[in-house]
């Protein structure tokens, strides 16, 4: 019998891994994750940027020398504001003129969790990639949950387990089996892509504007989570270390039609209406990868139970992806459910 099995090998089912064996070295752990190695470097999973809290925690488990080699040291949070479509120079701009002192980071999601996943392995975790999880069934009065899962050849098996922790994302087994769902009233969608360059927002500025360009000290604008806003939205530029450049749109329900930028050409006119500038750079740029998510709010009223169960990452909530909580909400849960 297993003491963990964490259903889900993403970002939160790794690094939980990773932090349980460090803190019970004789325990025994098991990740099941469908999808094999190599994970696509870039193309891979939407959110790329962490903020303070959340490099903390993944610093706290890797150090801080495998960030300054394999990822991008990011720059803050960057805001540009004001009129739909108007000059980015004439946007209110809201964000560091040098880098912060304390670091957060640009996260290639493919690169990151190839790399989590040799180090799950080298601390002893059993990683069982290729596999999937069919169902949990939650045990009472301290007997072992039962985890069915399928192996890469199709084979049904059963694990046990005393804690069983749900990372598998928006699938959220857990909390839909236990009727924890709460009710969003106010939705928001979002399409993002990556694009092979990188994408600078002062090149959306001419070079004429020195005064603009001169407050950018270290010339590292292009390193902030750049956010361009405008009414009912905001567009997300995120540079990676694989040198890809994230683009998204973040909208709201009542206001932005999800069918006005939910596909690769619907976006592109779409950019073109409210952010001329970034459109006009994406022209003839080719879109590496497109997803699109209609309503993606959800919420639950219960994220670990005393019944020895935790939903870590989005199987337990995620409410909107600006100021980049993600990864915080990550390292709260999986440390809390440590603690348990």
């Amino acid at each position: 019998m297993h003491d963990v099995v964490i259903c889900g090998g993403g970002l939160a089912g790794l690094t939980l891994a990773i932090q349980l064996r460090r803190r019970l070295p004789s325990a025994n752990i098991a990740v099941i994750e469908r999808q094999r190695r190599p994970l696509p470097e870039a193309c891979h999973k939407v959110g790329e940027s962490s903020v303070e809290i959340g490099a903390c925690y993944f610093e706290r488990l890797l150090g801080r020398e495998y960030f300054a080699q394999r990822q991008l040291r990011k720059n803050g949070l960057r805001f540009f504001s004001g009129p739909p479509a108007s000059p980015i120079e004439e946007r209110i701009e809201l964000g560091p003129s040098e880098r912060p002192v304390v670091p957060s980071f640009q996260l290639d999601r493919g690169r990151f969790e190839n790399d989590l996943r040799e180090v799950v392995e080298r601390e002893g975790v059993e990683l069982r990639e290729g596999w999937g999880v069919r169902d949990v069934e939650l045990a009472e009065d301290g007997e072992p949950h039962r985890v069915a899962v399928v192996d890469p050849e199709g084979r049904e098996h059963a694990l046990e387990a005393r804690w069983v922790i749900d990372a598998l994302s928006r699938r959220r087994l857990i909390a839909k089996k236990l009727g924890l769902h709460r009710e969003i009233e106010e939705q928001a969608s979002s399409s993002w892509f990556r694009v092979a360059q990188k994408i600078d927002v002062a090149e959306l500025v001419s070079t004429t504007q020195e005064r603009w360009h001169a407050r950018d000290v270290e010339k590292s604008r292009w390193l902030s989570t750049v956010h361009l806003c405008g009414t009912g939205y905001w567009v997300w530029l995120i540079p990676l270390s694989s040198g890809m450049t994230s683009v998204g749109v973040v909208a709201e329900s009542a206001v932005h039609d999800f069918r006005t930028f939910g596909k690769p050409e619907a976006v592109r006119e779409w950019l073109r209406r409210h952010e001329p500038r970034l459109a006009s750079r994406l022209e003839g740029v080719a879109f590496e990868d497109f997803i699109a998510m209609k309503d993606y709010r959800h919420d639950t009223t219960r994220v670990i139970g005393r019944e020895r169960w935790a939903c870590a990452g989005e199987a337990g909530f995620f409410v909107d992806p600006l100021y980049s909580p993600g990864s915080d909400m990550i390292g709260t849960i999986n440390s809390l459910a440590t603690e348990l």
